[in-house]
């Protein structure tokens, strides 16, 4: 089995689009990694989230906004031989985004980017309360690097 350096960009964005979750890595203030799991959206080559107003998370970013998101399809379990335990290995595609969280306070535009975020899960439309778009945080992470990798391919891919 191999691991491939995957390039075309719309295949990197379907894989990203596959996913229903992130997971999204920040620094404490030990310099220890804090990572979390999130729904998000993706358009345009940023990654939309939204959260509480208040947390850990939000301490922590408003000291170091720079974050990194992965995201990794479902895996299935191959190998090339079935009685060598080093040949099995996992199907699966990952990518990993690096970039700076803003976070978004106009309430229009929240209410927009919340719509498109939305539409990632749901088909419904939906409306938003001024109470509900002050008390949530809504982030857009501009993606500056971005790398995907297919493991567990085989050799002639």
């Amino acid at each position: 089995m191999k691991t491939y350096i995957l390039n075309e960009i719309s295949e990197i964005e379907s894989i990203i689009n596959e996913c229903k979750i992130c997971f999204v890595g920040v620094v404490d203030g030990d310099n220890c990694p804090y990572v979390f799991p999130m729904n998000f959206a993706y358009f345009n080559n940023e990654i939309i989230l939204h959260s509480a107003p208040i947390g850990k998370h939000i301490d922590l970013l408003k000291i170091n906004n720079k974050v990194c998101v992965t995201f990794c399809t479902d895996g299935n379990l191959v190998f090339q031989h079935p009685e060598v335990a080093c040949s099995y290995r996992m199907d699966s595609r990952s990518v990993i985004c690096k970039g700076e969280v803003t976070f978004i306070d106009n309430m229009s535009e929240k209410e927009q980017i919340l719509n498109k975020f939305m539409a990632k899960y749901t088909e419904r439309s939906f409306t938003y309360s001024q109470p509900a778009l002050r008390n949530v945080k809504v982030w857009r992470i501009k993606v500056n690097e971005m790398t995907a990798k297919a493991f567990g391919q085989k050799h002639n891919k």
